[in-house]
């Protein structure tokens, strides 16, 4: 399962935060308009119904309004608000805007039915009035002293939804569009701001990456005040580490200088017998052994190093130790050709393994850099008579080696792969009789001693 970075986390929990607070507040406001339309349409019906009580009248005992109406949309024929009086539960009076309408008398009945019981001076406002073809009504009754006693009057107006949810529709999607136009802008602004947050973060990724590849010392930009401890804490931990490695070191070499000499003054004696000499030189290839592994287990974080110049060094040294074969040699390796490791460590491995190479070699040795997505591989190639199954299988033992090759391959070959191992590497080995040998080294391109 891939894991998500901290960015990636961070912009999903607000890409999820627009996705459902935008929405959220869309429909608040899609109601808060609503709500506030529909009360402006009650006040203009009821302004509408006001100014028809205004100017009714009854004169010999008739209903009488003027032909021209304070409310313009009532004089004009198709218009969507029209109004009607009903008295004595009789139709006395509808607009002109009545004429080529839909709203017909069967829907003034109705409405008249649906408000003929409620008490005087009581309005009624439906807003979804006629459900297959919804209108705006209003209803408001009003008393008039007429021949003597007060009689109701009832004034109903209907209007037409159709320009108020064109209105309500033309909000809606210019809200979304704004709404989705701001969530896009502020997605925007969040992956810009979260990438001027992890620039410094990035930035000292960076430095370190070229710490490994042994370009700087220590990291010495200017960063936010957040990451000052950051910084310091690295520069305390590599100096620390880079002092504490010299130290070993030179605790290890005048460790070794310190038994070296006596075993060489014993070594040195002429009288010295057979008996005596196996025994001490064995005590001697056990402590050049075991310096070399407490010396590279010591080993913390490397920078890279160009291993070209090194290798090709070596290579013309070997031309020279082993010219009365007179073998032809390969370097397959680019310029600069990088590998994390300390450069006495690689002068070892690869000196053990062309020594070996050229030992065993008829022709020709070969040698072939490759870097890979996590590991870079360095083969050393033979054309000897190769090396069996079970002597691959046993020639890194500790104080083994093969009576094909010179005396103390077996300590070289156990170095070699105690100091990948600290590296956090391996050596592979290949063998065909018809073909030679091949001698792989791998190194990860980052690391860190355990």
């Amino acid at each position: 399962m891939k894991t998500w970075s901290i960015t990636q986390r961070i912009f999903f929990t607000c890409f999820l935060f627009v996705a459902i607070f935008f929405p959220a507040i869309i429909l608040s406001m899609q109601n808060a308009y609503e709500r506030s339309l529909t009360q402006a349409k009650k006040e203009e019906l009821s302004t509408t119904a006001f100014a028809m009580i205004s100017e009714f009248e009854f004169e010999d005992g008739q209903a009488v309004m003027p032909p021209r109406l304070f409310v313009e949309d009532l004089n004009l024929p198709g218009s969507d608000l029209v109004a009607v009086i009903k008295w004595r539960k009789q139709q006395v009076w509808q607009s002109q805007s009545s004429i080529d309408n839909n709203i017909n008398a069967s829907m003034f009945n109705l409405l008249f039915r649906q408000t003929d019981g409620h008490s005087p001076q009581e309005t009624i406002f439906l807003t979804d009035f006629n459900e297959e073809n919804p209108h705006f009504a209003l209803s408001k009754k009003a008393e008039f002293f007429i021949d003597g006693e007060f009689e109701q009057v009832s004034f109903l107006v209907i209007n037409n939804k159709n320009v108020y949810e064109g209105e309500l529709s033309t909000f809606i999607n210019r809200l979304w569009g704004w709404i989705a136009v701001l969530g896009l802008v502020l997605l925007g602004l969040i992956a810009l701001s979260l990438r001027s947050v992890f620039m410094p973060m990035q930035k000292i990724i960076a430095r370190i990456g070229e710490i490994e590849e042994g370009k700087i010392d220590t990291i010495d930009d200017e960063y936010p005040h957040e990451l000052k401890p950051l910084q310091n804490s690295i520069n305390k931990l590599l100096n620390s580490e880079k002092q504490q490695r010299e130290r070993y070191k030179k605790s290890l070499d005048d460790l070794a200088h310190s038994i070296k000499t006596p075993l060489s003054v014993i070594l040195g004696q002429a009288d010295l017998s057979s008996d005596i000499k196996e025994p001490v030189l064995h005590i001697d290839n056990i402590v050049k052994r075991q310096l070399k592994r407490a010396t590279i287990n010591v080993v913390g974080f490397l920078p890279s190093i160009d291993v070209f110049p090194v290798t090709q060094s070596l290579l013309d040294a070997m031309r020279k130790i082993h010219q009365q074969k007179s073998l032809s040699f390969d370097l397959e390796m680019p310029q600069p050709a990088p590998v994390s490791i300390d450069q006495t460590d690689f002068m070892e491995i690869i000196g053990n393994l062309l020594d070996n190479a050229c030992k065993a070699a008829r022709t020709s040795v070969k040698v072939v850099y490759e870097k890979g997505e996590k590991l870079t591989s360095i083969s050393v190639i033979d054309d000897g008579k190769g090396i069996s199954a079970s002597a691959i299988s046993a020639i890194t033992e500790r104080g083994r080696r093969l009576d094909t090759y010179s005396e103390g391959q077996g300590l070289g070959l156990a170095l070699v792969v105690d100091m990948l191992e600290s590296y956090g590497g391996e050596l592979n080995i290949e063998s065909d009789a018809s073909k030679g040998s091949v001698f792989r080294i791998q190194v990860p391109h980052l690391r860190a001693n355990k």
